[in-house]
């Protein structure tokens, strides 16, 4: 079988070019993402080449499992997943909303839900408020700032809160509260400690999760009524 010479495979190179383009250019920030990943990667790898520095790149990557004791941790994942579920419910629901021509006071509050909801989960995964405490600042001012945040968004779209079954939404919170406050309280036997601060951080998060799910669901059924109306 011939080769087919290198110019005639140019216009198939040029039409698979135009194939992974459509594709890629399609999903937006799909190409930013995976070209910053791809650097940040890269980076890593050099680095870990150039100081020897192989174990420490592989525990970016490992995974937080204990052989004897495979449920170590299994609610704390649980929570985590539930916390991606109330941020990425609002922010695809905000999303859809926004193609709307007629804006909704829905739209600015799960705007505001998932950046909310989003800077928590940051904190709680990434325990920034473990390293900024570690650099000397208060937890007791960290919290102060977030319970500040709550009552700026609870003042905000309280008109709007109070047209929703917000009962969830006001426990969601509250269980939050005693779960930081139990943080900065005296320490408790490891039991007392758990159910208070993980426990009640469970809750909140199945009822945020729930009451964002529900919500999302009405307003997108909403949406779709006067979408056909018009």
């Amino acid at each position: 079988m011939k080769h087919q010479p290198l110019f005639d495979q140019i216009p198939k190179f040029l039409t698979c070019l135009e194939f992974i383009k459509t594709h890629f250019f399609i999903v937006p920030f799909l190409v930013a993402f995976n070209t910053l990943t791809i650097l940040m990667l890269g980076g890593l790898s050099i680095y870990a080449k150039v100081k020897n520095k192989g174990d420490g790149l592989e525990r970016l990557f490992s995974d937080p499992f204990n052989f004897w004791f495979p449920y170590e941790g299994i609610l704390t994942g649980v929570s985590e997943v539930l916390w991606c579920i109330a941020v990425t419910t609002c922010a695809f629901t905000f999303g859809v909303l926004r193609q709307n021509k007629s804006r909704s006071r829905a739209e600015s509050f799960l705007f505001f839900s998932a950046l909310l909801l989003g800077v928590f989960f940051l904190d709680d995964r990434f325990r920034m408020t473990l390293i900024l405490s570690g650099l000397g600042v208060s937890k007791k001012l960290i919290y102060l700032c977030y319970a500040s945040g709550i009552i700026v968004y609870a003042v905000k779209f309280w008109r709007f809160i109070i047209t929703t079954s917000y009962l969830p939404l006001i426990a969601g919170f509250i269980l939050f509260a005693i779960s930081r406050f139990e943080d900065i309280l005296p320490a408790q036997s490891e039991g007392v400690h758990a159910m208070l601060e993980d426990g009640t951080k469970l809750l909140a998060l199945i009822n945020l999760a729930l009451y964002f799910w529900h919500l999302c669901h009405q307003e997108i059924l909403r949406n779709l009524q006067e979408s056909e109306e018009n």
